[in-house]
């Protein structure tokens, strides 16, 4: 059986504004171009992985204003049978500001984002397999009790905890309960600030490497991966009796490469993996919207991909290697690099065959 991504996925439209600059605290500006598009971080993540081949099942609530943007994620390729269309509350929205140079800043409506529940997601996993993945990030509620569900159900988590809340920081949700966190360098920040013994001032280069594994010691999750945008990103994994056999992992287009893990030194290290950016030109930048969300969409899928080519190690620790990590990593890198040149969110993300020409030609 192969396994599925079961995506809590917060559904956006996303009213997109180009600036000259982000607007500065008490300043008007005029937009030079507006555009709506579909999003939301769950969404741009759930058709990243659709579109990079995985079985993609969305959970998640809209109004009548965002059937359209549930026709998308449909013919994107992910599944919408769990998506709930409630008569009295609006779809979810996001109002973007993308500048000359590419960045952004973002305000968020909720809306039916924060109506999911836990008869919602109880309903979505009564589905799901043992080894199926939920990915979620931080835009619904209902995020505790689906990973309280899911490990219930045998399944494996990766949350994004993008934006980063109160609760999160507070301890108030299950942050030892996931397989996989990926964070960006303020997540992981003002994760790390509620433990105490945590040494935040190493140096600049190792700073993140140093925090992310005291957090990772801290939570004794599988993977902590921080991405740092220009800087590309660092995953550290676990590497325990279970997943000390490394061999090497073949990509579609029948490139193969060695793990990182063969410097490890002893059954329990924790795997340091480093990565640059894809290698794109500057001047090929247009917008980072959905950067972020197609990288964590594409490493999901990818993960599930190798997984499903080794079934016999799902369900255990094995099932999740540093070098399959490593070249998950690899891959949502080339995505996203594809993703920053295009305008919008969903349009922005590529198909998995466009991200193999670029892993195979290094070029754009």
């Amino acid at each position: 059986m192969q396994l599925k991504i079961y995506s809590l996925a917060s559904i956006n439209i996303d009213e997109v504004y180009h600036v000259p600059h982000i607007v500065k605290p008490g300043e008007t500006l005029s937009s030079t171009q507006r555009q709506e598009n579909a999003g939301g971080k769950g969404a741009n993540a759930s058709v990243a992985a659709a579109r990079a081949g995985a079985k993609v099942h969305i959970v998640g609530k809209i109004g009548h204003d965002g059937l359209w943007v549930r026709d998308l994620l449909s013919s994107s390729g992910a599944n919408t049978d769990l998506v709930s269309v409630l008569d009295d509350t609006a779809t979810g929205r996001a109002i973007i500001q993308v500048d000359a140079h590419g960045e952004n800043s973002i305000v968020l409506f909720p809306g039916a984002n924060y109506k999911v529940n836990k008869d919602d997601t109880c309903r979505a996993f009564a589905q799901c397999g043992a080894g199926d993945w939920l990915l979620l990030t931080n835009e619904t509620t209902g995020v505790a009790d689906a990973i309280a569900q899911a490990r219930t159900c045998g399944m494996q988590v990766l949350w994004n905890p993008a934006p980063m809340t109160a609760d999160v920081v507070s301890s108030k949700q299950p942050v030892d309960m996931v397989d996989i966190l990926v964070l960006n360098e303020t997540e992981l920040l003002a994760l790390a600030r509620q433990y105490d013994g945590i040494d935040m001032a190493e140096g600049a280069d190792e700073k993140y490497t140093s925090i992310a594994r005291q957090v990772l010691d801290r939570l004794g999750i599988r993977a902590i991966i921080v991405t740092l945008g220009g800087d590309g990103s660092v995953g550290l994994v676990r590497r325990t009796k279970f997943n000390s056999h490394e061999v090497l992992v073949s990509s579609d287009n029948g490139s193969s490469s060695q793990s990182v893990a063969s410097n490890a030194k002893s059954d329990d290290d924790i795997v340091v993996i480093r990565m640059g950016c894809a290698p794109v030109k500057k001047e090929l930048v247009r917008d980072t919207t959905a950067a972020g969300d197609t990288w964590v969409g594409y490493f999901t899928a990818e993960l599930v991909r190798l997984q499903n080519a080794s079934p016999e190690s799902v369900g255990s620790l094995a099932s999740i290697t540093p070098t399959m990590v490593e070249h998950a990593m690899t891959f949502a890198t080339f995505a996203s690099g594809i993703a920053v040149t295009r305008l919008g969110a969903f349009p922005s993300i590529p198909e998995r065959h466009e991200v193999e020409a670029f892993f195979k030609s290094k070029r754009l």
